[in-house]
């Protein structure tokens, strides 16, 4: 059991990490797009710019983090015919 959570956990990291790369970089561009300048980055920017970073990249980081966790709990079940430690408690309620 010890080892499957250890495994589910870096199962879990790997699957954050790149997801996590990924979304940055999409909000980054989108920013950049959208407002034709870099994301705002100390006090260089008003406070309504760096409120909307805030809550754009925010919301980004929680969607991603929820994809990548739903990515690697569906690769742990094909992988390994069970579903990941913690999540059995989860299938009897």
């Amino acid at each position: 059991m010890v080892g499957a959570k250890i495994g589910w956990k870096l199962v879990l990291m790997a699957f954050t990490i790149v997801v996590s790369l990924v979304a940055n970089k999409a909000v980054t561009t989108a920013w950049k797009l959208g407002s034709g300048g870099k994301p705002p980055k100390g006090n260089t920017a008003g406070y309504l710019e760096v409120v909307t970073w805030a809550v754009a990249s925010g919301a980004t980081a929680a969607a991603a983090k929820r994809f990548a966790e739903d990515r690697a709990a569906r690769y742990w079940l094909k992988s390994t015919g069970s579903l990941p430690p913690g999540y059995e408690d989860m299938s009897n309620s």
